[in-house]
């Protein structure tokens, strides 16, 4: 039980000790704050310095600035050519160029097709030729013994005609018979004439086995011709051996053969009559002039007759001069025949040329300029038909980037584009020489950046309708010169030298405030002030603007300045800082409000 009432007697105590502690302490912390208030120095009072705004500047001057104008595009190709066969036929090799990726020369050989059946086409060709112009010479001798047809008929008016003659001098006077003996000498004359006609026909004859001759040589030769092309066929088809004799065209050769043998005997038959003939027409000849003076003796005789003897030269003569009328008849014909000839001569001619043509066409060529295959369609072995795409092929010496420009960038680019007459759309002279702005191109290969020079070549005819940008052709010559190649389909981002701007001012885009204004520091006195400058912007790209609306030495503030209004004072950064105005000391309780004042820093703004 005292234990219990022991415990609440110190709790008591002890919480009546902490509360006298407390107040010891905090009479005593009063005390001694008052003691500090009441001994502390009286604060030295300051009035602030005015508040001005601390900027940066930036003094500019003119100078050159060289516009690059941006813009990106996807590398092409100069030129791009489908390669396609003239003529038909297997491909029987290909050269090592002929692959994709491989270069080639301009006019090389890329490939040869089989060209067997276009040989032969030539050869029949000139077989046919050979045997018109067989023809031909036949046809000129046929025409030379028409002539001869018609020398005979005029020898034969001309004979009736003198004997019509004779008989009217033999029916005038007996005493004119030393006349109708003249006329019938004359008349043996023109026998004499005729006979000589006569036997040119045996030279005639001659010359018409010849040309007999050669057209049946014509026509063996084109025998021999369609056996070797039917034979080569059989051996392409491996059908040879067990070819008949007609396949192998053997009896039409045989046939053209026996004629030509037949016409070499007909020759030689006319050569031997030529050889033989001569004496016989001289013995003939003169049987005839023995026969025309017993035609003479007979005329002496049958003087009593006149009349009937007038009547029949009158027929003769008539039937002289039909005959006459009729050779020349037959003479024009051959004309007809000659110009035929020709005609066929000349076709067979323009036949063969195209034939020798399409045998030469069947080696391909690659286009006349240095490239590349990026395509191959076809190998060893495949028949291709006239027009079919072989491969394709593009151009090496230049590769080209379509750049779009805007209409309002344009203005600064010289665009090298020759003048042109309206009238005859041909260039103008002595026009300027076109400067070729230059163009660097930037392509990213993996995590390497490498870039290419070259120049804009031209522009294209028309605008682009959607986005009002005019294309640009930039060109790089020899694009596979270097590693890497500037190959078609990379996508490259070029920059464009345009023109440059003379005597402007270069200022960065962050000092031109809204409105195309720039602030300005300017002295007035002893102080500096803001005054706002609006200018006329030439150029503007991500980093700078241009303008030639300011003057040399002006200093343009760089620092932001909120709500900036003309007058403002400013100090520059870099200048000292203005004193504080006078001021005085004293000593003296403050309790409270003796505090020092905390100093005011210029604002930037």
């Amino acid at each position: 039980m005292s234990n219990q009432k022991s415990k609440p007697k110190s709790s008591a105590a002890r919480i009546a000790t902490g509360i006298a502690l407390s107040v010891v302490i905090l009479l005593g912390s009063g005390l001694l704050a008052r003691y500090f208030l009441n001994t502390e120095p009286e604060a030295e009072r300051r009035e602030a310095p005015p508040k001005v705004t601390v900027v940066n500047t930036l003094q500019v001057q003119p100078q050159d600035f060289v516009i690059h104008l941006p813009s990106q595009g996807r590398v092409q190709a100069r030129a791009v050519t489908s390669i396609s066969p003239e003529v038909a036929g297997r491909v029987i090799s290909i050269e090592p160029s002929f692959q994709e990726g491989g270069f080639f020369s301009p006019g090389q050989k890329l490939l040869t097709l089989d060209n067997s059946d276009y040989l032969s086409t030539v050869a029949k060709a000139e077989a046919q030729i050979d045997q018109l112009k067989a023809k031909l010479a036949l046809e000129k001798i046929d025409r030379a013994s028409l002539t001869n047809a018609v020398s005979v008929a005029g020898a034969n008016l001309e004979s009736a005609l003198v004997a019509l003659e004779r008989d009217k001098i033999e029916a005038a006077s007996f005493q004119n018979a030393f006349k109708v003996a003249g006329a019938n000498l004359e008349q043996a004359k023109a026998a004499l004439k005729l006979q000589q006609l006569d036997r040119s026909s045996y030279s005639n004859a001659v010359n018409v086995a010849e040309a007999n001759l050669k057209q049946a040589d014509a026509a063996l030769q084109l025998s021999l011709a369609e056996q070797s092309a039917a034979i080569a066929n059989l051996q392409r088809l491996n059908k040879l051996a067990g070819a008949s004799p007609l396949a192998k065209k053997e009896p039409q050769v045989a046939e053209a053969r026996a004629a030509a043998e037949a016409q070499r005997a007909a020759l030689t038959k006319a050569r031997r009559d030529l050889a033989e003939k001569p004496a016989q027409l001289e013995a003939e000849l003169q049987a005839k002039i023995v026969v025309a003076q017993e035609q003479l003796n007979e005329a002496e005789q049958n003087l009593k007759l006149p009349k009937q003897r007038a009547a029949d030269l009158q027929a003769k003569i008539k039937v002289a001069q039909a005959e006459l009328i009729a050779a020349r008849a037959d003479l024009g014909k051959p004309l007809q025949l000659k110009a035929d000839l020709e005609a066929q001569i000349r076709i067979a001619e323009a036949e063969a040329a195209q034939a020798r043509r399409n045998a030469t066409r069947t080696t391909v060529h690659a286009p006349d300029y240095h490239g590349r295959i990026t395509e191959k369609r076809v190998d060893i072995g495949q028949v291709v038909n006239i027009g079919s795409v072989l491969a394709t092929a593009i151009a090496t010496d230049f590769a080209e980037v379509r750049l779009p420009l805007s209409n309002q960038r344009l203005a600064y680019l010289n665009i090298p584009e020759p003048l042109i007459s309206t009238n005859n759309t041909e260039a103008l002279q002595n026009q300027p020489t076109a400067n070729r702005p230059t163009v660097l191109l930037t392509a990213e290969i993996g995590e390497q950046q490498f870039q290419w020079k070259g120049t804009i070549d031209r522009a294209e005819g028309r605008y682009d309708a959607a986005s009002q940008q005019l294309f640009l052709i930039a060109q790089v010559a020899e694009p596979y010169r270097t590693q890497p190649a500037l190959r078609a389909g990379l996508f490259v981002r070029a920059d464009i030298t345009g023109n440059t701007l003379s005597n402007v001012f270069v200022l960065p885009r962050h000092v031109v405030r809204r409105g195309n204004e720039v602030a300005l520091l300017v002295q007035e006195g002893d102080e500096k002030i803001l005054k706002r400058q609006p200018i006329t912007v030439l150029w503007r790209d991500q980093k700078v603007i241009i303008t030639a609306d300011l003057q040399a030495g002006d200093k343009i503030i760089t620092t932001p300045v909120d709500y900036a209004t003309n007058g403002q004072r400013l100090h520059e950064s870099g200048d000292p800082l203005p004193g504080p105005p006078p001021h005085g000391k004293g000593k003296g309780k403050t309790k409270g409000k003796g505090k020092v004042p905390k100093k005011t820093k210029a604002t930037s703004g």
